[in-house]
């Protein structure tokens, strides 16, 4: 019985990593910030950095300031687990 409760409560957690990605990714892929990532790199302009989550990454460059003429992510690097999987420029 405890072996069983074990594998439901990995399962449960791969589950649960699994969405949170996803969710971070297709956020990320519509050029907007993640959701579930932490900031570990800030720059000057508010928005643009190194976003951190478990196992992924992402490199995001913007224009978060009042000024900027087209706001948000205007560029974007995905790795998972330290390789670099896609970046994605805005037109």
């Amino acid at each position: 019985m405890k072996k069983k409760n074990m594998i439901i409560a990995i399962v449960c957690a791969v589950i649960l990593w699994i969405t949170v990605g996803v969710v971070d990714y297709s956020r990320v892929h519509s050029f907007e910030r993640p959701m579930f990532c932490v900031c570990s790199e800030p720059m000057q302009d508010g928005g643009s950095g190194k976003y951190v989550g478990l196992g992924y990454s992402f490199d995001i460059k913007g224009n978060f300031m009042p000024e900027d003429e087209y706001p948000g992510v205007t560029k974007w690097t995905f790795y998972l687990f330290g390789v670099e999987i896609e970046t994605q420029i805005r037109d």
